[in-house]
C-alpha cells in the first residue's frame, strides 16, 4: 500500500495541473522595486477559462480557442527611464531555464542599430509544441512571456496586446508563395 500512494505521489507532482515551468529570479523582483512600469500577469488554467467566458465577440474566437488550450499564461514586463537598469545577468538565469533538451530556440533577433534581443523559444514533447517562451530585452525594457502548454509560434498574433502580451510580439511570418507568372506555364 505504501508503495501506491508513493506511486501516486509522483505521478501527481509529475503532472500538476498548471504548474509554470519557467521560474522568474528573485533578482526580477528587486529589478520591479526600481522600474518605472511593471506588468505582473500570472494566469493559470482556471483563470484562462474564467477569462474566455468574457470573450463574446466575433473577433475573439480564435483567441478563445488559443487560450482554451492553454494550462497557464505568465507575463513579465519591466520599464525603466535609464539605460542600464539591468544587466545580461539578470536575464541569464531564464535562458538557463530554456537550454534542457525539451526547449528550442526558433527565433533569435539581434539589432545592434536598435540595440534590441528578441528570442523565442518552443518546448516540444513527443513532437508537440507544449510551451513557448518570448524573451526580449531593449535598452530599457525587459519582456517575458510564457505560455504553458500547446500553442504554436504562428498563434502569437492572436493573443498579442491581450492578457498583458505587448502588443509587438508577434509569431514568424509566414512565407507566401511567389506569384507565378502567366508566362511560367508555357514553352
Amino acid at each position: 500500500m505504501k508503495q501506491l500512494w508513493l506511486a501516486v505521489l509522483m505521478f501527481a507532482a509529475g503532472h500538476g495541473a498548471g504548474a509554470q515551468e519557467i521560474k522568474v529570479p528573485s533578482s526580477w523582483d528587486q529589478l520591479a522595486a526600481r522600474a518605472d512600469e511593471v506588468v505582473k500577469v500570472t494566469i493559470d488554467r482556471k483563470m484562462l477559462q474564467f477569462a474566455s467566458k468574457f470573450m463574446e465577440d466575433q473577433d475573439d474566437t480564435e483567441s478563445k480557442r488559443l487560450i482554451s488550450k492553454l494550462n497557464g499564461l505568465y507575463v513579465r514586463s519591466l520599464e525603466f527611464k535609464t539605460l542600464g537598469a539591468y544587466t545580461d545577468a539578470d536575464v541569464e538565469p531564464i535562458r538557463a531555464q530554456l537550454q534542457g533538451s525539451d526547449w528550442s530556440r526558433i527565433v533569435e533577433v539581434d539589432s545592434k542599430v536598435d540595440k534590441e534581443l528578441v528570442e523565442i523559444y518552443i518546448k516540444t514533447v513527443n513532437s508537440q509544441t507544449m510551451g513557448m517562451v518570448v524573451l526580449s530585452q531593449e535598452p530599457t525594457e525587459l519582456v517575458l512571456v510564457h505560455l504553458d502548454g500547446p500553442i504554436n509560434p504562428g498563434d502569437l498574433d492572436n493573443l498579442s496586446g491581450n492578457f498583458g502580451i505587448p502588443k509587438n510580439v508577434r509569431g514568424p511570418k509566414k512565407l507566401t508563395p511567389a506569384p507565378k507568372s502567366a508566362t511560367a506555364g508555357k514553352k
